[in-house]
């Protein structure tokens, strides 16, 4: 399984101040696990509570630290404990920690920018996690959570595929549309004929577009923005709907694409597009190229 970076390590690049933090010497007063061999140091210690696990969500306070400077100041985040990126990581250093325990962790700075995928931007080893650990959310409860979310959203998408054959012909009967669609579902009308040069896969296209939901909502405008969408025709650059309508298209013709979802964004939607959504748009194809 693909693993993620955590907001944990993530609040390394937000970091806008630097304050001044004292320590002594390098490992004065801090012990070494023996399985991830990380240093650490408790300073309070609830062996009777409960202990992190992986899958469990907690509740930190959290600090990261160089030895002489305190990279992010104290502040509170959610944490959901994930399988070890590496040994001896942070996720390790949580699995050490029960609730209401606080401590501080050492991690080798060169192996943890390693494995974001950078190289270390201080002239320092090692960095210092200090973690308060407040509330421990169980995995059982998390896996439950995550269940009905997931149980309310697959209800909603079958709603939602449900109604789109329905909305589909409503709009084609509101706007008094005749052409017949195509073998995948595409709509393709016409407005204006091209004189042109015929567009075809391989093909680089320059395109003029409104985009638009069946309630008339519009998300995207080129021609607001005064510049046309440029692509290569049928390489799979632009939605399934746009390949297969704009190669119907020469160059100067003006054309509604009515985009069932499967040739549009699915069930995935995206920030501006609902999932099983159809969308229409106005398009015209400016330029056929090489």
């Amino acid at each position: 399984m693909k693993k993620t970076i955590s907001k944990i390590m993530l609040a390394l690049l937000a970091v806008a101040f630097v304050f001044s933090f004292s320590s002594c010497s390098k490992h004065k007063g801090y012990k070494q696990d023996k399985e991830s061999g990380l240093y650490y140091k408790f300073y309070v210690l609830n062996k009777d509570s409960v202990q992190a696990q992986t899958g469990d969500v907690v509740s930190l306070i959290y600090q990261l630290s160089l030895e002489d400077s305190i990279l992010v100041p104290s502040v509170p985040i959610q944490e959901l404990v994930q399988e070890s990126i590496y040994n001896g990581d942070v996720y390790d250093a949580i699995r050490m920690m029960h609730v209401g325990d606080s401590a501080t962790f050492i991690l080798n700075a060169d192996t943890f920018f390693h494995y974001m995928g950078g190289s270390n931007p201080f002239d320092k080893k090692e960095l210092y996690f200090t973690f308060k650990m407040t509330e421990l959310m169980p995995k059982a409860e998390v896996d439950a959570i995550m269940q009905a979310q997931e149980e309310q959203y697959n209800a909603y998408i079958a709603q939602a595929r449900a109604a789109e054959d329905s909305l589909m012909q409503n709009y084609i009967a509101k706007n008094k549309i005749k052409v017949a669609p195509t073998a995948s579902g595409l709509y393709f009308i016409s407005k204006k004929a091209g004189k042109g040069v015929q567009a075809m896969a391989g093909k680089k296209v320059s395109v003029h577009y409104v985009g638009k939901l069946l309630d008339g909502t519009e998300f995207d405008n080129s021609v607001k923005r005064g510049e046309p969408i440029e692509f290569v025709l049928g390489q799979g650059q632009v939605i399934p709907g746009w390949d297969e309508g704009i190669a119907m298209m020469k160059e100067g013709e003006k054309a509604v694409l009515l985009i069932p979802s499967k040739l549009a964004y699915g069930e995935r939607g995206n920030q501006a597009i609902p999932p099983c959504a159809p969308l229409v748009f106005d398009v015209e194809l400016v330029k056929v190229g090489e």
